[in-house]
């Protein structure tokens, strides 16, 4: 997988990626913070999120940010950009693994070539590479089901549409937030039963605005993105526009208009 990621993406990275074991098998915990009645990022924090190694210092950071009245949300990430192969990554449906392939390294290219586009950003372009990646990787190979890569990527773009309608009403209805947040996971938790373990992993935690501003560049971004991407040849003539993409959220938005 490795391999054709790096040709599909005609890239190449320095460093050693799935091939060292994590011997802790423990995953990364990333503190997720938002405002009780609307998903958005409360003053004074200055990205979406803090991350850790340790479950304790994980909850400790929550602790401290619900005493102030905000409302974090931990989740647990099995697969990071670092790509350590753990017993949780390796029981994944290949198809899964080939799509954190695709994201990850994606992730680590950003990383490399030192790209300042906004984080929310970065997350939406390495999901439409990851789950486009995937499919191609199904299409041009006979190592991952073609059929199930197909439901998987439907799947995971069915969730994003849920995730964005929930970040819209809550922000319009602060006051409905709990109902909300009760109906989107009653929605994510129907959609995750046809799921597999790692879609199961990244989505079927208890709803909250700190998990819905985790997931908020979907709404922004992904399906803007996802029609760019579309309309290019290849995943490397949509890899060179967002090598391009400005350092400023509005700017980027007037930048991707260009090739829709």
């Amino acid at each position: 997988v490795k391999d054709f990621v790096f040709k599909e993406m005609g890239i190449e990275l320095a460093g050693q990626f799935y091939t060292h074991r994590d011997t802790s098998d423990e995953p990364s915990y990333y503190v997720y913070v938002s405002l009780k009645d609307r998903v958005e990022k409360p003053f004074g924090i200055n990205q979406d999120f803090v991350s850790f190694r340790s479950k304790w210092n994980a909850d400790v950071r929550a602790m401290y940010y619900r005493n102030m009245g905000y409302e974090p949300f931990i989740y647990l990430a099995y697969c990071y950009s670092e790509t350590p192969l753990n017993k949780r990554l390796m029981s994944y449906r290949k198809e899964s693994v080939t799509m954190i392939a695709f994201h990850e390294l994606m992730h680590n290219y950003i990383t490399q070539l030192k790209l300042d586009f906004p984080y929310d950003f970065n997350e939406a372009v390495c999901d439409v590479v990851g789950n486009y990646g995937a499919l191609k990787y199904a299409k041009d190979s006979n190592k991952i089901n073609l059929n199930i890569a197909k439901k998987q990527l439907a799947l995971n773009e069915k969730i994003y549409v849920v995730l964005n309608g929930c970040i819209k009403n809550i922000n319009a209805n602060p006051s409905q937030t709990n109902l909300l947040t009760a109906k989107c996971q009653k929605e994510i938790r129907k959609l995750l039963k046809h799921g597999d373990s790692f879609q199961n992993d990244r989505f079927g935690f208890e709803i909250n605005t700190g998990y819905l501003l985790k997931n908020q560049y979907y709404c922004k971004n992904y399906f803007q993105l996802k029609k760019v991407f579309l309309k290019q040849n290849s995943l490397k003539d949509f890899m060179e526009i967002v090598k391009h993409l400005p350092s400023n959220e509005s700017d980027c938005q007037i930048y991707l208009a260009k090739y829709l």
